[in-house]
């Protein structure tokens, strides 16, 4: 089955590009492409998911507010269920991992 692509040109910050380049002479990824459809493609996962947890972490980290901010949250969830809710989605109670994971 073939998977038809669209091409799609972005201008982006040359430190961003160099970055994408220190990735792929790593051997994390083979490829530019390969770095950008990862990105986005865990950008879109983080907002299509149903955890209300994961939505507000990926709406914040990007400024946006709208439903499910970490204001809505903190209005209907206990900060214990919070934290638990994290630990069990991104499987660690390190802040800076989940940082991390919401940023690749």
């Amino acid at each position: 089955m073939t998977v038809k692509t669209i091409l799609v040109q972005v201008r982006m910050p040359e430190k961003l590009v160099r970055t994408i380049d220190a990735l792929q002479e790593e051997g994390i990824y083979t490829s530019r492409t390969e770095v950008i459809l990862d990105s986005v493609r865990r950008l879109v996962m983080a907002f299509q998911t149903n955890d209300p947890i994961k939505q507000s972490v990926a709406r914040s980290l990007h400024g946006k507010a709208g439903s499910g901010s970490f204001r809505d949250i903190a209005q209907e969830y206990n900060p214990d269920d919070i934290v638990l809710a994290l630990s069990e989605a991104y499987k660690t109670d390190s802040i800076d991992a989940i940082i991390d994971e919401v940023r690749r």
